[in-house]
């Protein structure tokens, strides 16, 4: 994971937010855990929704790991 972010900052040369705020060059996996740390899935019947959408931040991770963040909300066939 810690891979993937520092080469899509590399590839695009971007950054990505840390530590207060701060823009990285060298974002950590548990730099990006911590942003992630107050997602909330909620099920609803059968579907899944955020308890919030995310922010500008999360996404910007989501991306720079090629994740999408349905991902969060369609539950896995089988």
């Amino acid at each position: 994971m810690e891979r993937a972010l520092r080469v899509h900052v590399e590839t695009t040369g971007s950054t990505l937010t840390g530590w207060d705020k701060q823009e990285t060059q060298k974002p950590t996996a548990f730099m990006m855990m911590t942003k992630f740390a107050a997602v909330l899935v909620l099920k609803v019947g059968p579907s899944r929704q955020l308890a919030q959408p995310f922010s500008a931040v999360q996404q910007a991770y989501l991306r720079a790991l090629g994740v999408l963040a349905t991902s969060f909300t369609l539950a896995p066939y089988g």
